[in-house]
This record gives structure tokens, C-alpha cells and sequence, in this order.
């Protein structure tokens, strides 16, 4: 009780901290309405401390008055919160000289979640009603000099469209809304909040993005776009839009618009305009000619180039408004056309076709507030060292952060931009269509100056939903019939629509997926597939050695967490496949059974859940980068891979390569190694080995010719048993078989399973790129057991871990109990005669962690 009665003084100490105000450079009075907040159950006296922005979830937690929620089964113990409205009130302070000086007060919500009734000193100010808008209103007739009160009312997601579901009495399929009836697909809410196959269901609201009060001279820049429309050899032409807004009655003369691009500081174009302001919206238009461009280039083709851009508003010398922000310059092209296996699908980036290598990327919190700057740029970088150069914004959650755009415009990772919608149908009436319009606008203005933007999609898998999940058969025909033609309205017309005139040059597609099923083979030729045969399927990994799929989009595996994260949610008798705590956290329909039926097709049994958990790792690493590799080898028929999924927004078990904590799993190394801008894979067909080279490089056009690609066949021990060299040209940008060889002739009479198939790529006396191959299942190899060596260095970033081994140690597992480490590599194979130096990254390591490493192999989970 001593213990919550400090944190609460602690809480009520910042809660009283003054409002903080400052004036912009184009003398524009911002106050931050970021202090001072409290949070109250509506119709309770009692209140309590509550940070914004932020969340009710989280302040019940701050305050000691949630358990929390992602330990054990607690989540059934925290559902009452989503049936309550909670109000939220603070005081600020507005000068009465400033008062006097500006004409115009906005109030601006860059984010509420999702319905609430504002009220300032006593008077309503507005009703909101979707998550993913700014919600801005002029209050200067509402604000007084001195104390002022702001109330924001939350009403309960699930009572705010109760009533609205009563009248359609339609319960809409979206099922993944672990509640009954499914009242999610009324919201503009974000879906997973009611629960994924991966997620838990936490359904709040709160003043989620920050807010503020403007005072300003009454003209503001409300939107500013720049584009490029034409690149040649040494010129590119970019246009660049304005809308700038004169709130004030009279027109506003005389005043100049400045335009500046610079590049790394020197301005390389400038353009001046002098107008009359009319009140209302204005629109202006500059075109902009940059000698010598530098291109935004996608991660592993060069550097993405930015430039930055000023706009500023002047009259008479004093500054109006300004607005800066960075564009690159650059070309992307979908291409979905038809051709003669059905129709393709990939991104042509500044004229060039780009295999697409990358993933899904999912919310990094349920608790959306407690994402941190650090954790947006840890993930990019992982991205880019993974050599990936596509991210798919996935439609359950948000349209993420600005900061996350800013980092896929500086790492060069391309954005796949869902719009907010999956897996349900959802209304089509005219209510619900002008929010989702007001919502596509403000997101698209909001996003479309990042080069890193490559595809608007209206939805995730819910066309695919209405034609083969049976949704025909759950409801009658003119309820059927009414979806499908409400899905019409929306996400062919609709959305289609905004993206026409917002974003013109971006292409836009309806879903995804639109034709290819995984189920039906017949199909899997038509545009991008989610291909769960594997999985849902039930299929081998294998099973994509002799697919044509043209892009795809979503495949994945499930595995659990290590046990350092398992054990942050579940107590010691809870470790086990299928104990109470395990089964409730899995929330995939077939979860664990089917992990274990996978286990024991490529592994052997394990002897304990430990076991279990490391083995779990390898076979969902091993098994997609498998899957990745297939699809390069494919091209140009397939020309994309996006594993499902990167991260988590709980401790789960699910199908992420980096858990909650950001320990990276073997998915994550493997899949790197998968991506890697040139390598040499392998493809068994019967008794034959085919040997393809794949190749991502754009920095060398020039073919390399007379390249040497050697293939060794060693034992366990390090002793080459055979080898043989190829001299190819490697062309840049493609996939290529360069050979087929008959595997008795390789192995030379040695057992399959005793040796291992090494590769070297060489060009000019330079290694390029090298590797090994396995020639059979992992449960198959005759594996020595192998004698570690370890020595660890201390450095400032936390620790060097340097590693020998006297044969082949298999899937080496690094475990460090220090949650998020960041580990250069993991789950890797160490060859004898070879030293490998691994980078283990925290500032959170103590030497009692360092003890307790634990470092083991594929032959530690069985006995002989």
C-alpha cells in the first residue's frame, strides 16, 4: 500500500507540472496540451493521474488499478474495462496578451481512440467518432484569458455502435472479434484491439497521439505535396501543390510564398510567389527543375537519396506560416498485367524491376502509446541489415506513425500501405462511407510526400473472404448479396476514388489478395497470394518447389518465444505445450498440435519442453527461409516475398520473427540470410541437385563475367570429400540456373547425411559471396557432437563472444537472459577451422548475465 500511495504522489507530481507553450518561428503560439491530466470511470467522484498522450489501459495500469493484463490468463480478468466510458480532464493556461494578439485558436487531437464528446469551459466543442483522423476545431469564441478546462469524454467502443448494429442487425463476419455479437466492423477502430489469431484483445480508448492549442494570424499552410514527374540522365522535374487556408474574413494581400529544395544543406532550387490569400482554401502550384538529381534509391540498390523542402508564408515581412518536410525523387511503377502464365505483379523503381524482399509488419504494441522512437528505428534497422526492401503496413492495426515513414524513407525499405480494414466484411451505408472517406484523406494527404510509399490497398483478405470462407452459407442471400455490394462501394469506389484524386500517380489495388487462393491451384498464377498451404495447409515446406506464384505477399509459420519471454507471462508449472496458460495464449485455430506434427516430420522428438521451444525456432527459421528462397529462385515468375509476420504487440506465440521484448528468432537470421543481395541455392529434383545463382545487385551493371562458382561436398569434420568449379557470367537483377548435376556423381559414394555441400561465389580473386547446404531433413543427419570453445570480451556496446567448434555444431543457440540483446548472429551453423565473433548489444547486460549464457546445438535436444 506504501508502494502505490508513492507512485500515485510521483503520477500527481507530473500531473501538476504547468502547461507548456512556445512560439514558432512563424510566430504561431503553440501550447501542448500534454500535462495536467486526470482520468475518471464516468459517473465516478474519484479520479486519477493520467499521461497524454496515452491510454486508459495504460493509466490503469500506472495507477495500480489493472492486473496486468499479459501475465498468465489475465486477459479474461481485464475485459471490464472495454464496457466502461472514462473521461479525461486538464487545465491550461492562455495569456491575455496572446489572447489579444491572434485572431484564430485551434484546437487540435491528432488522435482519439475512437468515440468521444469534447467539452472546453463548459461548452461542446465536438463528437469523434474514428481513430485514425486528426480531429482539429477553431475554439477562439470558446476560450477565455487565464484558467481554461478541457474535458474529453470517452464513450465505450462497444455502446458507441450498439445501437447502430441493433438497427442493421447484421453480425458481420469479422472473426477474429472474440466477442459476440461482432461489433468491431461498425468502428473505425483499430481491428486487432478486438483480437487476432496472434493478438490479445485489449478494446480502450484514449487521447492516443499528441494535442495542442494554436494560436495563429488566421492563414495557415493546411497541405503541402511535392512529386516527381519526370527524371532524365542529369534533370528531373517535380511539381509541388499548396493548400494554404486564410481563416480570416478579409483577404490577406501582398503575401509571398517561398518554395526551397535543398539537398544535405545547399539549396538546389528556389521559387517565389506573390498573391492575394481570398478567405477559404487557397491553391498554388510551383514547378521545380533539379539539375543532377540523386535518386531515392530501395535499400541494396544505393542510397536513398532526400531532399528537403521549405515553404514559408510572408507579408510584410512577418512570417504567417511555414511547413518543411523531405521528399526524394524517384519513379515506382506497379505492374499487374496479364501475361501468359495470368497475370504478374512487382514494382518497377526508377525504370528497374525489384524483386520484392521483405514482410508484414503488425502494431509493436496493443498498448499503441508505449511504442518509443528507439523501438521504431531498432526495427528499420533490422529491416535494412536483413536486406529487405519492402514492408507491408498490414490493415488491422494503424496508419502507423510519422516517424515510421521517416525511417522507411531513410532506410530505403518501400511501404505497402493498407488501408484499415481485414478479414470482415463491413457496412456500406452513407455514414459510414463519408468517415472511411474523410479517414482515406487525411491519411493520404499525410503520407503521400514519403518516397518510400509504393502501394495504396484498400483491405486484407476480405474479397478472398467473400468468395471462398463460406460466407454465403452464414447468412441469408440479401444480407450476402448486400455485402458484396456494399464491398463494391467501398473499396472499388470509394477508396479508389480518394486515392484518384489525392494521390494520382500511386497505384491502387482493391485487396489482397483479389484472385490467387492458396486452396486452389488453378488460381495461383493470377496477381499477389497469401499462401498458407503451408500452415493452414498442412503442407511441407516443400510444397513451393513446384508452385508459379507471382508475388507473395503473406506466408508464414508459427514457433513460441524463447524461454526468457515465456517466462515473463507464465510461472513455472505453466511450461508446458498444454498447459492452461500455453493453450489460452495460443490463439491460432490449430496452434500447438500442428507445430509439433512439423517437428516430427523434420526433427527428431525432443526430450522436454526447452527442448521443444528451441527446435520450435529452427523449423519456423529453417521453413521460411526455405520458402524465400523458392520464390527468388523463381523469378521472374515470382517477383516478391513477404514473410508473415516481423513482430509482435504482446509476448505471443505467433508467426513473428522478432518477439515482443525484440529478442530476434531464428526466423529473423535465416530470412536475412535468405535475402541476401547474391547467393547460390539448391533445389533437389529426385536424384538430380540443380544450382542457381540469385542476384539483387544494381551496383555493378556490368555483368560479372567469368565468375567461379565452386561447390565442395566436406564431412562433418572440415575434410573435403569433393568439389567442383563453374565458371558462369552472372547477370545483375535475376535469378539463373547455372547447372544440374546428378548427386551420386557430387557424393562419391559418401552418405547424404554425413556431409555437408559448401559454395563460394568468386570474382577476381574476391569471395563475393559463400555458404553451405544440407542434403536431407535435419532429423536425418549423423551429427558428431561437437566441443565449443568460448571466450568473451566486454565492450562498450555490451559484449564480444567469440566461437570455435572442433566438427560442424549445428543451429548454435546463443541464450542470454538480458530481454531485447541485440545479437549480430543466432541460430547459425559454425563449421570447424572457422572462428566466429558474435556482437551481443544492451546497456542492460550485468556480468550475472554474462554468467549465465548458455550456448547449445541441434544434438543437445536428443540422445543417441
Amino acid at each position: 500500500m506504501k508502494h502505490r500511495i508513492v507512485i500515485l504522489l510521483i503520477l500527481l507530481l507530473i500531473a501538476m507540472q504547468p502547461t507548456r507553450s512556445q512560439t514558432t518561428p512563424d510566430n504561431t503560439r503553440v501550447i501542448e496540451l500534454d500535462r495536467g491530466w486526470n482520468f475518471a470511470a464516468e459517473g465516478d467522484s474519484l479520479s486519477y493521474p493520467a499521461v497524454v498522450p496515452g491510454t486508459v489501459h495504460a493509466d490503469l495500469l500506472r495507477n495500480g488499478l489493472l492486473d496486468n493484463p499479459f501475465y498468465g490468463t489475465n486477459e479474461e480478468k481485464v475485459a471490464w474495462v472495454e464496457t466502461k466510458g472514462w473521461s479525461y480532464t486538464t487545465t491550461f493556461t492562455v495569456d491575455a496578451d496572446d489572447l489579444a494578439r491572434y485572431s484564430c485558436a485551434r484546437l487540435i487531437f491528432e488522435g482519439l481512440d475512437t468515440f468521444a464528446r469534447i467539452v472546453l469551459n463548459g461548452e461542446p466543442v465536438m463528437q469523434t467518432d474514428n481513430m485514425f483522423v486528426a480531429w482539429e476545431k477553431e475554439v477562439r469564441d470558446k476560450i477565455v484569458a487565464g484558467k481554461n478546462t478541457l474535458t474529453v469524454h470517452f464513450i465505450s467502443p462497444l455502446k458507441a455502435v450498439e445501437p447502430i448494429y441493433r438497427l442493421t442487425g447484421i453480425d458481420y463476419p469479422a472473426d477474429n472479434d472474440r466477442s459476440t455479437p461482432h461489433l468491431s466492423a461498425y468502428a473505425r477502430k483499430a481491428p486487432y484491439h478486438y483480437g487476432w489469431d496472434w493478438g490479445i484483445r485489449l478494446v480502450g480508448c484514449g487521447i492516443w497521439r499528441p494535442a495542442r492549442l494554436v494560436l495563429y494570424d488566421g492563414c495557415r499552410i493546411d497541405d503541402a505535396f511535392t512529386r516527381t514527374l519526370h527524371i532524365d540522365s542529369d534533370r528531373a522535374r517535380l511539381a509541388t501543390d499548396l493548400t494554404i487556408v486564410n481563416e480570416n474574413h478579409q483577404a490577406a494581400e501582398g503575401v509571398e510564398v517561398l518554395l526551397t529544395i535543398a539537398k544535405a544543406g545547399k539549396k538546389v532550387a528556389r521559387s517565389t510567389r506573390r498573391c492575394t490569400l481570398q478567405p477559404g482554401e487557397n491553391r498554388i502550384g510551383f514547378s521545380s527543375e533539379i539539375e543532377h538529381p540523386q535518386l531515392w534509391q530501395p535499400n541494396g540498390w544505393g542510397k536513398a537519396h532526400l531532399y528537403d523542402v521549405d515553404i514559408t508564408l510572408v507579408q510584410n515581412g512577418r512570417t504567417l506560416g511555414s511547413k518543411h518536410y523531405q521528399t526524394g525523387i524517384r519513379t515506382i511503377e506497379f505492374v499487374n498485367e496479364r501475361d501468359s502464365l495470368g497475370r504478374n505483379f512487382y514494382f518497377r523503381i526508377n525504370g528497374q524491376p525489384l524483386f520484392a524482399k521483405g514482410t508484414n509488419y503488425i502494431p509493436q504494441d496493443i498498448i499503441l502509446t508505449r511504442v518509443t522512437p528507439d523501438d521504431y528505428t531498432r526495427l528499420f534497422r533490422a529491416m535494412k541489415e536483413s536486406h529487405m526492401n519492402l514492408v507491408r503496413v498490414w490493415g488491422g492495426g494503424v496508419y502507423e506513425d510519422d516517424l515510421f515513414y521517416q525511417l522507411a524513407d531513410r532506410y530505403g525499405i518501400l511501404v505497402w500501405q493498407d488501408f484499415m480494414f481485414a478479414c470482415s466484411a463491413y457496412p456500406g451505408d452513407p455514414d459510414f462511407l463519408d468517415n472511411v472517406a474523410r479517414e482515406a484523406r487525411y491519411n493520404i494527404r499525410r503520407l503521400r510526400n514519403h518516397p518510400s510509399l509504393a502501394l495504396w490497398c484498400g483491405n486484407n483478405e476480405i474479397y478472398e473472404g467473400l468468395k471462398y470462407w463460406g460466407w454465403n452459407r452464414r447468412y441469408t442471400p440479401e444480407t450476402f448479396e448486400k455485402m458484396r455490394r456494399d464491398y463494391h462501394t467501398l473499396f472499388r469506389d470509394t477508396l479508389a476514388a480518394c486515392v484518384r484524386r489525392y494521390d494520382p500517380q500511386r497505384s491502387y489495388i482493391h485487396t489482397s489478395p483479389d484472385s490467387a487462393n492458396w486452396g486452389r491451384p488453378a488460381t495461383q498464377t493470377q496477381g499477389d497470394i497469401h499462401y498458407w498451404g503451408i500452415w493452414y495447409g498442412q503442407e511441407m515446406f516443400d510444397a513451393m518447389d513446384t508452385l508459379q506464384l507471382r508475388f507473395v505477399s503473406e506466408f508464414g509459420f508459427e514457433s513460441f518465444p524463447e524461454m526468457k519471454t515465456l517466462r515473463t507471462f507464465a510461472g513455472p508449472d505453466d511450461l508446458s505445450i498444454d498447459s492452461d496458460v500455453m493453450t489460452h495464449r495460443q490463439k491460432s485455430s490449430i496452434g500447438n498440435e500442428l507445430i509439433m506434427e512439423y517437428m516430427q516430420h523434420y526433427y527428431r522428438q525432443p526430450r522436454n519442453f526447452d527442448d521443444f521451444v528451441y527446435l520450435g525456432l529452427l523449423l519456423q527459421g529453417h521453413g521460411i527461409a526455405y520458402g524465400i528462397e523458392t520464390n527468388r529462385r523463381q523469378r521472374p515468375v515470382c517477383m516478391g516475398s513477404l514473410y508473415w509476420q516481423l513482430n509482435d504487440s504482446w509476448p505471443a506465440i505467433s508467426w513473428s520473427a522478432i518477439d515482443y521484448y525484440k529478442n530476434k528468432k531464428a526466423l529473423y537470421y535465416h530470412a536475412r540470410d535468405a535475402f541476401a543481395p547474391l547467393m547460390l541455392s539448391t533445389f533437389v529434383r529426385g536424384d538430380s541437385l540443380e544450382i542457381h545463382v540469385l542476384s539483387d545487385r544494381l551496383d555493378r551493371l556490368d555483368r560479372l563475367d567469368q565468375a567461379q562458382i565452386v561447390v565442395g561436398i566436406d564431412d562433418f569434420h572440415g575434410n573435403r570429400l569433393n568439389s567442383v568449379t563453374l565458371e558462369r557470367t552472372i547477370r545483375p537483377n535475376a535469378s539463373q540456373r547455372m547447372a544440374t548435376f546428378a548427386l551420386a556423381d557430387l557424393l562419391k559414394g559418401h552418405p547424404a547425411n554425413e556431409v555437408l555441400l559448401t559454395w563460394q561465389i568468386r570474382h577476381d580473386g574476391e569471395t563475393l559471396a559463400h555458404g553451405h547446404k544440407f542434403l536431407v531433413l535435419p532429423k536425418e543427419l549423423k551429427l558428431p557432437r561437437p566441443h565449443l570453445t568460448k571466450a568473451i570480451e566486454t565492450t562498450p556496446q555490451g559484449i564480444a563472444l567469440t566461437l570455435t567448434t572442433d566438427c560442424l555444431a549445428k543451429d548454435v543457440f546463443i541464450e542470454i537472459p538480458t530481454q531485447g540483446a541485440d545479437l549480430s548472429d543466432n541460430f547459425f551453423d559454425l563449421l570447424p577451422g572457422e572462428r566466429k565473433v558474435v556482437t551481443i548489444e544492451s546497456t542492460d547486460i550485468t556480468p550475472d548475465d554474462i554468467d549465465r549464457i548458455r550456448i547449445r546445438t541441434l544434438t543437445d535436444t536428443y540422445e543417441e
